[in-house]
Formats: C-alpha cells, structure tokens, sequence
C-alpha cells in the first residue's frame, strides 16, 4: 500500500500481536491494513475471542466488540464476522470493500490444499520459512492427484524448495527441486536443481550426481559459471569489496546470499 492512511481511531496501549508471522497491530487501521493484503492467513488465530476483547479494551469499540462477539457465537462465516471490521472505520472504499469480500467469499470454497499452499506462500514472503515448510508438508502427507493434478503439487515442492533455500538448506531444497522434476519433467525446475548442487556438494560429488542423473555436463557447467558470474556480479560493489576483509566462510555465505537475491 502506497502513501499513509490517516487514523481515525484511538491507537491501542497494549497491542494484538500476530504471532504467525511476529508483527503487532496498534489500530482498527492497521488491523484492516492487514486483513485486506493477507487474506490467506486469516484464520483462527486472528479470528477469535482475544481479537474481540482487544478491539473493545484496548480501542474502546465497545459495540463493535460485542457485534464480533455475538457473530463468533452464531459461528457465523468470515465474510459476516470482518465486514463490521472494515465499515467501523472506513478503511476501504465501496468497490475495495466490494472485491474483498468476493476474495473472502471466493477462498472459502477453494480446496483446502489450495487454500493451505496460498497461506504457506504468503508465510514465505514473510520469511516465516519453517511455517511455510510445515504447510507444504500437511499438503503432500495426504494430497491426491485426482483432486488439483500433479502440476499444483510439483509447484507445492518447487515452492517448499524456495522457503529452504531461502534458510540455505540447499540440499533439502534440491530435494524438493528433484521430486518436482520427477513429477512433471519441468526445464525450469531441472535448471534450478542443476544450479543448487554446487552450492552445498564437494566438486566431486557434484560430478557424480551429474553422471547419475545423465546430465548433459557442458549444461551443467554452463549453468554453474552463469551462477557464478551471477554471484560474483557484486563484487565490485561496496559491500562486495568489504567481503575480502571476511574470513572464506563467510564470504561463501554472502555468496549464497547473492545467489538467493538474483535467482
């Protein structure tokens, strides 16, 4: 969201901290900030009685309190319970608050496994990667090609990869890569499994896998010097040239951390 929304309610004293993803929300305009761009993750840890008694003890919406109170009771669905959220302080305009509701509406009809991934991906985006790794995990325990196809679980473990690469645990991440690969022969996931093996296997192990895989190695090797060069690109940068101050280890570790940054 661009630029800054005015509040027009009371900011709280005490916050209501979003522990999945660790940030606290001190208003009804940051709450409906981050209801409206995080819709995968709205769930019962944000929707339950503790949100209830901080919007009425803490902003002093004693009415709107109660109103979300009585629609946890009823068990009314999420459409019903957030729209008294969002007109309290007018956050959106009529065709936002319009789609919103559609996205909320659209969701709870969605498989659960697309619903579950949306969440893990959003999860990965806020760099809660054992989070996201525990969803993609629930979804391949019990998926059922039949359901979604076998292209919506390769992208679950193309995915899962990412959110391990991310935490340079690139061999469990080239794992996924090579199970996805296996699932739908993709080109792209292939390049991505060729370009991770360097970074975590000994030269000659590396060339081993290579063989075992029959991989043409003139792609391998090209694929692993534009990694490289990639890698190196920075160098001339500032932080880059603070790297040959570092010991090895830690300049292999800023390394990877350009790799992750370009790929």
């Amino acid at each position: 969201m661009s630029g800054y929304y005015l509040c027009r309610t009371p900011r709280a004293r005490r916050p209501f901290e979003i522990e999945s993803i660790g940030i606290s929300i001190y208003s009804i305009e940051e709450l409906c900030y981050y209801l409206s761009e995080n819709v995968y993750l709205i769930d019962e840890t944000i929707i339950n009685q503790k949100l209830c008694i901080w919007i009425g003890e803490e902003l002093g919406l004693t009415r709107l309190s109660k109103i979300l109170t009585r629609s946890l009771e009823k068990g009314e669905d999420l459409v019903s319970f957030l729209m008294p959220v969002f007109k309290e302080c007018g956050y959106l305009k009529e065709e936002q608050l319009k789609y919103f509701r559609e996205q909320l509406q659209d969701i709870q009809i969605e498989p659960q496994d697309t619903r579950r991934k949306m969440k893990a991906d959003y999860l990965t985006n806020y760099g809660m990667y054992v989070s996201a790794i525990g969803e993609y995990e629930k979804i391949l325990e019990h998926r059922s090609p039949g359901r979604l196809g076998i292209q919506f679980y390769a992208s679950v473990l193309e995915s899962m990869a990412g959110a391990y690469a991310r935490m340079f645990r690139f061999e469990e991440a080239a794992q996924c890569l090579w199970q996805s690969y296996q699932v739908l022969k993709s080109k792209k996931v292939y390049e991505k499994y060729l370009r991770l093996l360097p970074l975590f296997l000994p030269e000659r192990a590396y060339l081993e896998r290579l063989a075992e895989i029959k991989a043409d190695r003139t792609e391998a090797h090209r694929l692993k010097d534009e990694t490289k060069a990639m890698m190196l690109e920075g160098q001339e940068t500032e932080t880059a040239l603070q790297w040959k101050c570092e010991d090895p280890e830690k300049m292999i570790e800023k390394l990877k951390e350009e790799y992750l940054r370009i790929s």
